[in-house]
């Protein structure tokens, strides 16, 4: 029961927050996490200072752009779990795929050996790990 709610909501705020202009053209932006396809960057920092890893990912040619990355520290202390997130037309997106690249900002106060974990999908990932100290 609460899955057919659930989806009943989701479809009527898709639908809701589509825009059709005078021109009669639509527009409904979602943000969808996105694969990534590889990082590069430093191996090893020092506390507090960032350094920028550059993350390829995914996209939508002609409406995916970069919106965020999402991180869950949560589930273990020296694991970040990331989530490349984009923002899409999804009323007039076409499905051919280009890759993209972003800078992700990886900055800790704790030294130790850090394992940063981009999703590709919910079971695997592209993996960086760094040394800060």
């Amino acid at each position: 029961m609460f899955k057919k709610i659930s989806l009943i909501a989701f479809t009527a705020v898709l639908f809701a927050s589509c825009d059709i202009g005078s021109t009669g053209s639509s527009s409904c932006p979602a943000v969808v996490g996105v694969p990534a396809l590889a990082v590069t960057g430093p191996t090893e920092a020092v506390v507090d200072v960032p350094i920028l890893l550059e993350v390829s990912y995914k996209t939508k040619k002609n409406c995916g752009n970069f919106y965020s990355f999402y991180k869950n520290e949560d589930l273990q202390p020296m694991v970040d779990i990331v989530t490349v997130n984009t923002t899409y037309d999804a009323c007039s997106c076409d499905e051919v795929e280009s890759t993209q690249k972003s800078n992700y900002t990886f900055k800790k106060s704790i030294p130790g050996t850090y394992l940063v974990k981009f999703k590709k999908t919910n079971e695997t990932f592209v993996e960086h790990t760094v040394t800060v100290e």
